[in-house]
């Protein structure tokens, strides 16, 4: 190679070499610099809006939800027209009753058997224990009106009536708080005029008469039984003789 050829290969190095550095240098910072102004880039005003109008609605819900869960409440409160009978009747034992999550339990499966509008809410009602009581006569048991482990089991279990079985013993009262529905039933069909005998919490003939009179009357089959329809039938009947009275 001739000196002259020498001094071109050189250059021509030089400028290679060069051409490499401006190049990462320089042109390479633009990308860069372009992608962080796009990021800095003020967001168009209708999609700051939206995005602002999203973060607002999200917890102005929580509101409408609170309103329809009141909502439920008062739509489900007509369900459970015993409350009149809560001062007259003495509150449940805990030791003949099983704990709320029991009686909540309870309720749902007699309210899926159609054993009246029940109210799964843990308490125990009146008419909860009307409910009992006629799951109570149709199983051929003894009356309790009381919610126990044992009741529960038998529901669940789908223990149901033979033709073998008696069922005399299912008029048989056998707890306080049974015979303190029956005696607020002969109370409510004396008022009635239905002539259910002593109000003496027992289930003699007359009272099962008046009963089935007034299952009757409303359109029930007559069964004779106490059970949570006919309690709350006979609650909503002396309450309507009683505003009628009051408007003549």
């Amino acid at each position: 190679m001739t000196p002259q050829q020498a001094r071109i290969a050189l250059g021509c190095f030089l400028l290679l070499a060069a051409g490499v550095a401006v190049n990462a240098l320089f042109m390479q910072t633009r990308p860069t610099m372009a992608s962080r102004a796009v990021l800095e880039r003020p967001l168009p005003r209708s999609t700051a809006d939206r995005m602002r109008n999203s973060a607002e609605v999200a917890p102005a819900t929580r509101p409408a939800q609170r309103k329809t869960a009141e909502d439920r409440t008062q739509r489900t409160a007509h369900l459970a027209p015993d409350s009149a009978l809560l001062d007259e009747l003495p509150a449940a034992s805990e030791t003949a009753d099983g704990d709320s999550g029991t009686i909540r339990a309870i309720q749902r499966e007699l309210r899926q058997r159609d054993y009246g509008a029940l109210v799964s809410d843990g308490v125990m009602r009146p008419v909860t224990r009307a409910a009992i009581m006629a799951y109570e006569h149709d199983q051929a048991l003894p009356l309790t009106g009381e919610a126990s482990e044992a009741l529960l089991k038998r529901l669940l279990l789908g223990v149901s009536l033979t033709a073998e079985q008696p069922s005399a013993i299912a008029r048989k009262v056998a707890t306080v708080r049974a015979a303190q529905i029956v005696r607020k039933v002969q109370e409510l069909l004396a008022k009635l005029s239905y002539q259910p005998g002593q109000a003496d919490g027992r289930l003699g003939e007359d009272t099962l008469r008046a009963v089935r009179e007034f299952e009757l009357d409303k359109g029930l089959a007559p069964k004779g039984r106490i059970s949570a329809e006919v309690l709350m039938r006979l609650t909503e009947a002396v309450a309507q003789a009683g505003k009628s009275a009051s408007t003549r």
